[in-house]
């Protein structure tokens, strides 16, 4: 499960996260960074049709959506599984697995990590959130 991160696909970010509390902001929303004692929480607030994530860790994540519709792909197996996510549902993404947000529909979630927070890009997914005209329509 973990050799994925040998993988020529999958390279550690450059630039690190902040550390401690935080705000970003950008065209997609905001991510408000909370961090206690005990974890990190991040509050992801973002505008319909952008992609966020793309990435992967060493850790189980878990995700909360508090409104709105997220499509989350994540590869499994050497291939991409795709579920959706609304209002109420609860998100778990197992250590070396790779996950995409893409959001339908604007939307509130969390995101938090069972460890400390480390994160790898993935290529074939990363590129949605660089670029929102790769993202496709829905099926």
């Amino acid at each position: 499960m973990l050799d994925i991160f040998a993988s020529p696909d999958v390279y550690q970010i450059e630039e690190k996260v902040p550390q401690g509390e935080s705000t970003h902001e950008d065209g997609r929303g905001s991510i408000q960074r909370i961090d206690r004692v005990g974890g990190k929480v991040n509050i992801l607030a973002t505008k319909k049709s952008f992609a966020r994530a793309g990435d992967l860790h060493k850790n189980t994540q878990f995700g909360y959506v508090f409104h709105g519709r997220v499509e989350v792909w994540t590869w499994e197996n050497g291939k991409t599984i795709k579920r959706t996510y609304s209002a109420r549902d609860s998100m778990e993404f197992a250590p070396g697995i790779p996950h995409l947000f893409i959001f339908r529909e604007d939307s509130l979630i969390a995101e938090w990590w069972d460890g400390d927070f480390d994160c790898w890009y993935f290529k074939p997914y990363r590129k949605y959130v660089e670029d929102r005209s790769l993202i496709p329509d829905e099926e």
